[in-house]
This record gives C-alpha cells, sequence and structure tokens, in this order.
C-alpha cells in the first residue's frame, strides 16, 4: 500500500476510534493505554489502541536494537502510527514593512512577495512492541501500589507537592458533604479540596487525585456535572494506572451515551484528558521518585556515599555559618543546640532542594545523628578544608573496615591471590578468598566430625572507588545461624562493630600466613610464603621460620 494510502487509513482508523472508544467497553481500554503512552498524542493512542489493545511499550525497529539491546522477532508485522514531516513550500504572500503594516501598490493593492514557509503534514512510520520483540530484559517500568505502602505514602505526598490548592480533612459528622457518602469533594468557590479522614491511605490517594482532576480541569468551567465527572474520573484512571495503582474498580459503562454525541465533542473530551494526563504525569514522575527516596530511605541503612551525596553541601553551609560567629567556641551542648538550630533554617530556606534531608532528619535517628556529630566534629577540628574533605566517607566505619581489611589482606584486595590461610597459636584458621568482582569471604573454620564448621564466616563487598567495606552476610555454623545483611539499618552497623573487632584482634593476635593460592600458582613453604609477604605488603604477617610447622 502506498504511504499516502496508509496516511489516509491511519485518519479513517483515529476517526473511527474515536466513536468506538465510547461505543463498548472500549474506554477503559483507551485510557490503560493512554497511561502506557502518555507521550503520545491522541491520534497514534488511538491507533496503537485500535491495532494492539495489549500493547505496553513500542519502539521503531532501530531503537530496540540500540536503545533497549533487542530485535524484532521474525514474521512480526509492525504498527503503524503517524510521525509530523515538515516541508518547506513556496507561497505568494502580502509584503510587509519593518512594522508588519502591508505595502500597497500605486492602487492601493498589497504588493505581493514569494516566501518559503514551512508545512507541516503527517506521514506514516511502523513501531513494535516489546511483546514483538527479543534481548535484554528492561527494567520494571512500573510500581505496583498497595495498602499503606511507602509508594501509596509517596504517591500522596506527590499530589501535595502539585497542588497549589489547599487540601483539608474533616469527618462525615461535621462535613455535610461527607455526610451524604461523598469520599472528598473540590469546592470551587473555596478553591480547596476536602477528603474524608476516615479513609485508609490507598483510597485518600485515589480521592486526591480526582478531586485534584476536578480542582485543575473545571475551576472556572461551564461544562455539565456529568462530562466534569467523567473527565475528572478518567483522568485519575490514568495517573493511578501509571503509578501502579489498582484500577479494578474504576467502572466505565455510563460512557455508551455519549457515542452518539458529535465526535468533534468527544475528541475534544479525550484529547483534553489525554493533555492533561502528559502534564501531570511529566511533572508527578521526578517528584514520586524523590518521594519514594525519602519514605524508602528512613528506614534502611544510609551509606557513607548516600551520606556524602545528600549531606556534604549541607556540612558546609552549616560548618561555615557557625564557623563565622562566636559559636565556634560554645559548649558541647549548646554546640550541638546550635547545629540542630541552623539545620532547620537550612531546610526552611531551601525547601524544594532539601525536602530528602530535612525528612531523614525528622524520620531517621542514625541518619540526624550522624549528621549532627559529623558537623560538630569539624566544627571543632581547625584543620578542616570544606572544599577538599569529605568526612562522612573519610571518617565512616566502612572506611576503617576496608583500611584494615587492605592491610590484612591486600594481594586478595587487589587481585594477586584468590586464597589466604592464616594461623595462630590456640585460635581457628582464618580463611580469606575471592568470592567474585568485589567481594570476598572472611571465614575462622575447623573440621569437625569431617564437616569443615566456621564460625564466623562472612561475606563482603568492597568499594574500590571510594575505599569501603560493606558486610553482607553472617554465618555461625555453631549456632546455626545465617543472616543476610542488605540495607538493615540495624544488622549493618552490628555486623560493621563486629567486623571491625574481628579484623583488629586478627591483628593483636598475631595471625600469620600459612598458605597463598594465586591464579597460577601457590606458596605452602614458610621461604616461598615469606617473599610473597614481602612483595605483598604483607611482611608483618609473614611466618617466622617454625611457625609454619606448627
Amino acid at each position: 500500500m502506498p504511504k499516502e494510502d496508509k496516511t489516509k487509513r491511519a485518519f479513517e482508523m483515529i476517526e473511527q476510534g474515536v466513536t468506538d472508544v465510547f461505543s463498548s467497553d472500549n474506554y477503559k481500554k483507551y485510557l490503560t493505554c493512554c497511561s502506557r503512552f502518555h507521550n503520545y498524542s491522541l491520534n497514534n493512542t488511538l491507533l496503537i489502541l485500535a491495532q494492539k489493545p495489549d500493547a505496553t511499550l513500542v519502539a521503531g525497529y532501530q531503537s530496540w536494537q540500540k536503545n533497549f539491546n533487542r530485535h524484532v522477532n521474525r514474521g512480526e508485522k509492525g504498527l503503524f502510527i503517524l510521525a509530523p514531516v515538515t516541508n518547506k513550500i513556496i507561497r505568494l504572500m502580502d509584503k510587509a514593512d519593518e512594522n508588519g503594516n502591508p505595502i500597497l501598490d500605486k492602487d492601493g493593492n498589497p504588493v505581493k512577495e514569494e516566501r518559503v514557509v514551512n508545512q507541516l503534514n503527517y506521514t506514516v512510520t511502523t513501531v513494535f512492541d516489546i511483546s514483538q520483540t527479543s534481548g535484554d530484559p528492561l527494567p520494571s517500568l512500573l510500581h505496583t501500589l498497595s495498602g499503606s505502602s511507602d509508594e501509596i505514602l509517596a504517591f500522596i505526598d506527590t499530589v501535595y507537592d502539585i497542588c497549589t490548592i489547599p487540601i483539608g480533612y474533616a469527618s462525615a459528622e461535621k462535613d455535610s458533604v461527607l455526610a451524604s457518602g461523598a469520599k472528598g469533594y473540590y469546592s470551587p468557590s473555596q478553591d480547596r479540596i476536602v477528603v474524608n479522614m476516615e479513609l485508609e491511605d490507598m483510597q485518600i490517594a485515589k480521592t486526591l487525585i480526582h478531586e485534584y482532576a476536578h480542582s485543575i480541569l473545571h475551576r472556572h468551567s461551564d461544562k455539565d456535572s456529568d462530562q466534569k465527572e467523567i473527565e475528572a474520573e478518567s483522568l485519575a484512571f490514568v495517573l493511578c494506572d501509571h503509578f501502579g495503582i489498582d484500577t479494578s474498580e474504576y467502572s466505565f459503562g455510563y460512557i455508551a451515551g455519549y457515542s452518539a454525541e458529535d465526535p468533534s465533542r468527544l475528541k475534544s473530551i479525550l484529547n483534553d484528558i489525554q493533555s492533561t494526563a502528559h502534564q501531570l504525569i511529566d511533572q508527578m514522575e521526578p517528584l514520586f521518585e524523590d518521594n519514594l527516596r525519602k519514605r524508602t530511605m528512613a528506614h534502611e541503612y544510609i551509606s557513607p556515599v548516600d551520606m556524602d551525596d545528600l549531606c556534604n553541601d549541607l556540612l558546609i553551609q552549616v560548618t561555615n555559618t557557625i564557623r563565622s560567629t562566636d559559636e565556634q567556641q560554645l559548649e558541647d551542648t549548646q554546640l550541638y543546640q546550635a547545629i540542630d538550630s541552623h539545620l532547620y533554617e537550612s531546610f526552611q530556606k531551601d525547601a524544594s532542594q532539601l525536602k530528602i534531608q530535612e525528612y531523614l532528619y525528622s524520620n531517621h535517628k542514625d541518619f540526624r545523628n550522624t549528621l549532627k556529630q559529623m558537623i560538630f566534629q569539624e566544627c571543632r577540628n581547625d584543620d578542616y578544608n570544606p572544599y577538599e574533605d569529605h568526612p562522612f566517607i573519610s571518617q565512616s566505619r566502612e572506611r576503617a573496615n576496608y583500611e584494615l581489611f587492605a592491610s590484612i589482606a591486600s594481594p586478595v584486595l587487589n587481585n594477586e591471590a584468590l586464597y589466604i590461610q592464616y594461623g595462630a597459636i590456640g585460635m581457628k584458621d582464618l580463611h580469606i578468598e575471592v568470592l567474585d568482582d568485589n567481594r570476598f569471604v572472611m571465614a575462622r573454620s575447623e573440621v569437625i566430625n569431617g564437616d569443615l564448621c566456621s564460625d564466623p564466616r562472612m561475606e563482603i563487598r568492597v568499594d574500590q572507588a571510594n575505599r569501603l567495606l560493606y558486610p553482607e552476610t553472617w554465618q555461625m555454623d555453631s549456632m546455626e545461624v545465617y543472616q543476610q545483611v542488605q540495607r538493615d539499618p540495624i544488622k549493618v552497623p552490628q555486623m560493621g562493630r563486629f567486623l571491625n573487632e574481628w579484623m583488629t584482634g586478627i591483628q593483636e593476635n598475631s595471625y600469620k600466613v600459612k598458605a597463598v593460592y594465586c591464579q597460577n600458582e601457590c606458596f605452602e613453604s614458610s621461604e616461598d610464603i615469606r617473599r610473597f609477604c614481602k612483595e605483598h605488603n604483607l611482611a608483618g604477617m609473614a611466618p617466622k621460620p617454625r611457625e609454619k610447622e606448627r
């Protein structure tokens, strides 16, 4: 089929699609398609819906290969959509002077001139859905929000962020509108949103976005109440579906009555919904990610790198403020109070930029204590250079543990050895070996009844760039205990302290190297081991001639 005919066919499908959306159960399918393809125009959304209602992510043939490392499966038929094309044409137009006024000839008629103008046309291009491709997996593109999860609360936070009018809560006993059964409402006369205070988080989220839709679509609208409700509910559906909130309870059976309306009016309704959804999704997505991050971090371990990213500028600001006054000379308790006061001043001054920091400072005890303590230390440290030092990293236990590990196992750390065995008088042997890139095992082991038992065994991960060491797992065979540390705010510090004490004890108990295994060779004799240790900064752990045979 010639491209011109395909373009004509596309516009015919669009016009038919407008009517079809309102004449069957396709309306909910259209809204779902709208949530997935909010960046697409109404016309292209209708085209995708008409050709593949279950589409979730589309891209061109080359784009799948270049951007996603996926390829279109053999035999797949593409979906056609419209792409704008600008053509330059010559038109005879009225000539104007520098002020834009038409220039007239001696007879008073406008003088004509040829001008090159841009003319917008549309052509057909082909895309493929992800279900028609194979290759590398894609990261999850959608959240699944349920119950009182961090995601739901982050969504509510985001609605508050974008809403420019007051949001209040009331009980059905004290509000006549809520007493009638409404979950919430938007008052145009007062320009405010009211939500039933007894709702659960999930329903608060749905109610808020519905009433917010009313506030931006119908603040000064003369549309009838049915159309207002359709538009608000439709917009709420698109936003909820896009952010992963359950939409199964939404019903649009009543929409069928609109199928007899003028197609231009129907298209206007759809366009208003889709264009508004596009604007709101683009506005909400970065805010939602920030809000989700702050709520998630509030009950997780926060690494030195995270602390540095979030708070180094804040530390510099508060430290410089205190140093510029007499507050640096305050007693310890008073200085901590001054630090607290200056932090809240910073939060208020830069509320949008420090939203995560303020939330964590109020809700994460370790974050608050670490931040205050680090500022306190730097206020007392005359040698501190705020523009070069990164104390959250350099003074962390994770850095101290990295340095300890390097002092006892630098060949393993530097990929110069795969395995090292250590021994000490009256102690179980120590084993350190490579797991994979930047992951290692430390274990104190002995053979009992033919089985190798570890008390303890720890898997650790190293951040080489920042010289930090993190515990990942902890195991005690004698107690039948195995724990994954992950980002647990209690386990990570506990295991970090334990690891620090363990490695310090290794040094204090004079552990010596007993065997070294490298990629292509091993060292087991005292002489070979002493030479290896001397060459790899482990001279202090090299065995004496008689210790290897002990």
